[in-house]
């Protein structure tokens, strides 16, 4: 616990020496919250915020935990929340459901060339193979999101039937420790988790069931309620340009901003020494999300598919 608040008050001290200098209060906008999960995904918005490169914009934001993107997807639509991050996921099957939501920009993208997340299952279990897993239990951190449908995709393309699948919600960090106590067969999980479950020595790595859906594409958005996104649009351009900053930063410094994750995570800072980071970036074109609404069309969990262009706000970063 030492070395942790050691850590995180020398990273303090470097963004306060370098942030840029800090608004006056009184000039800040209104209160912006953003909901985010404690994964790798989210720390260019923790970096904008500790760095106060929102603050550098004008913007008054609220950096806020919220465990998974179904909780994000609630809390935007119950008023609590401004912004979100989450799986597009949770974006899509919102709008499937009538909820007027936006994706106003990228925070990560799925690169097979760099692969950050995979399916993992017990060091020494009788999972050798995809078909060993037809009839066994998997878990996700919310049923019918992103990890789900890759894994439906990965297992139908080697011949494993999706609908013989049983299927639970468990937080990833509780993931390996199931699979240790045979509740579950495995499950795709993401970092910080991912490294941390496979040096443990009692998972192992299966495959990437992400390749599944395409080589590159969105795996983490920004999205929020339509009306406000449209009646705040130099907001929103503002807080895009802040995160793409902290974002294109982090991408050359990931090590040093580690304990921003550990902190906000309340992660040891030790599991995040050797993590596999996630492409970073804002920008977001229709191809980085139609991969995933054509998929969650395919297994049901929206009605059908629909063109990815009518999801992105007209102020999202192109």
């Amino acid at each position: 616990m030492l070395r942790r608040a050691l850590a995180y008050a020398a990273l303090l001290c470097v963004i306060a020496a370098s942030a840029p200098a800090a608004l006056p209060q009184t000039n800040l906008s209104p209160l912006i919250r953003v909901g985010t999960g404690t994964d790798d995904q989210s720390v260019p918005l923790l970096y904008a915020d500790k760095a106060g490169l929102y603050k550098k914009y004008g913007l008054n934001v609220q950096i806020v935990k919220v465990p998974g993107a179904a909780a994000v997807a609630a809390a935007l639509a119950g008023g609590s929340l401004e912004i979100g991050k989450g799986s597009p996921t949770g974006a899509i099957t919102a709008v499937a459901k009538g909820l007027p939501f936006v994706v106003i920009g990228a925070i990560s993208f799925w690169d097979s060339a760099r692969p950050d997340n995979g399916l993992i299952v017990g060091a020494a279990g009788p999972i050798k193979d995809a078909k060993d897993l037809s009839g066994k239990t998997l878990a996700a951190v919310t049923l019918g999101d992103l990890t789900t449908l890759a894994t439906f995709a990965w297992l139908e393309a080697r011949g494993v039937d999706p609908a013989t699948i049983k299927w639970t919600e468990l937080p990833a960090s509780a993931v390996a420790g199931a699979i240790d106590q045979g509740r579950i067969a495995g499950s795709t999980v993401y970092e910080p988790y991912f490294t941390a479950d496979l040096n443990g020595g009692k998972v192992r790595l299966l495959g990437y069931p992400y390749d599944a859906l395409g080589k590159r594409f969105a795996n983490a958005v920004l999205f929020a309620n339509g009306s406000w996104a449209n009646e705040h649009a130099d907001l929103v351009a503002k807080f895009l340009h802040a995160t793409q900053e902290a974002a294109t930063y982090i991408a050359a410094h990931g090590s040093e901003v580690a304990p921003l994750m550990a902190e906000f995570g309340g992660i040891d800072p030790a599991t995040l020494a050797n993590i596999r980071h996630p492409e970073r970036g804002v920008p977001i074109e229709p191809s980085d999300l139609q991969p995933v609404i054509d998929a969650a069309a395919k297994y049901n969990v929206i009605p059908k598919a629909f063109p990815a262009a009518t999801l992105i706000c007209s102020c999202a970063l192109r």
